[in-house]
């Protein structure tokens, strides 16, 4: 997980009181994007002073000379003059170009941030390659959905609780890989628990109304332990709720869960790192895919690949005379589990 390692080295610095004078903070993921403006903003002026020795710039009301005039400035009530520019991905490169004599040559009491979300700047740019040379580039990469649960178990562990590999799996895979929404979860999981309390099943259901017992994890565990009784009573929960759980996502969930086991089954014996690494699996969950792999032939893992083909299809108002989605579920799962 690189991103969280570089993420870390960041804001350790600035927690030293180191800063630099320019930042460019990129990518895909606007979580640590924003978590690191926050921070700057937070350490390199202080509060008394913000009203005059802290500017914010929006990409779409200004251009590169008003940044470069604006970091010219000398502070006025602290030690230096923050300028942060945001919505800067709303600037086509040359604009962005424009800044690079003030890189090559910040005033010294000026730190500049500039907050380039949901896409990178193109590494080979001069421009970028101006900004490592002389400040810090961070790169915001949207985590893999195996590190998401990794990822809540070190956020629970920051605010003094604890929680299990099942229920960060489980959170990860109901939340998904929005680290915004997943956070603000989290938070709340956190407020109704003391330090050093643990963050069960239940708590997650009650909070976050996620069912320990019917969930996407569970439904998993079912199809890869071929229990036919316990998928078939999960089905009918999910078709009484279709809004909690609608079909297309159902099936997406599970073509990926089918894929790492085709990618396990195609693999055949590796060391453990190895194998979950390839399929994109945690390793504390390796095992119960490793044993589900065994459950099925190859040749059976792809017909349900093409299974779930049809019934996304079927779903989606194509085929299948009007069936609802509890039945198409339903009749997916039996031709699945049944040898």
């Amino acid at each position: 997980m690189k991103v969280l390692d570089a993420y870390k080295k960041v804001m350790a610095d600035l927690r030293s009181g180191t800063f630099r004078p320019v930042y460019l903070l990129h990518g895909e993921e606007p979580f640590f994007i924003d978590r690191v403006a926050a921070e700057i903003e937070h350490l390199a002026v202080e509060e008394h002073a913000r009203d005059f020795d802290l500017t914010v710039l929006y990409a779409r009301d200004c251009d590169a000379d008003q940044v470069r005039d604006t970091c010219l400035r000398f502070p006025m009530m602290g030690e230096r003059h923050l300028v942060v520019l945001r919505e800067a991905q709303g600037w086509r490169i040359e604009m962005l170009e424009k800044l690079e004599p003030y890189v090559l040559r910040p005033t010294p009491t000026t730190v500049l941030v500039i907050c380039y979300k949901n896409k990178k700047v193109d590494g080979r740019k001069s421009f970028a390659k101006s900004v490592a040379k002389h400040g810090t580039v961070f790169t915001s990469d949207r985590l893999r959905d195996e590190h998401l649960p990794d990822w809540v178990r070190r956020y629970v562990t920051h605010h003094k609780r604890r929680i299990g590999p099942r229920e960060a799996q489980l959170l990860s895979d109901h939340l998904g890989s929005d680290l915004a929404k997943v956070t603000k979860e989290v938070e709340k999981l956190c407020l109704v628990t003391a330090e050093g309390d643990t963050i069960t099943a239940d708590i997650v259901q009650r909070y976050v109304g996620i069912s320990k017992d019917h969930n996407i994890f569970e439904l998993q565990d079912a199809i890869g332990s071929r229990d036919r009784v316990k998928a078939l009573r999960i089905a009918r929960y999910y078709g009484q709720d279709t809004k909690g759980h609608p079909l297309p996502v159902t099936v997406a969930n599970l073509n990926g869960y089918f894929t790492k086991l085709v990618t396990l089954k195609t693999l055949g014996e590796r060391p453990a790192s190895e194998l979950a690494s390839v399929a994109g699996i945690s390793p504390y969950y390796l095992d119960g895919y490793r044993a589900a792999a065994r459950n099925y032939g190859l040749d059976e893992l792809l017909r349900a690949q093409q299974l779930l083909r049809h019934c996304d299809l079927a779903s989606k108002g194509l085929g299948d005379g009007g069936a609802d989605e509890g039945e198409l579920l339903t009749e997916l799962l039996v031709r699945v589990i049944d040898r």
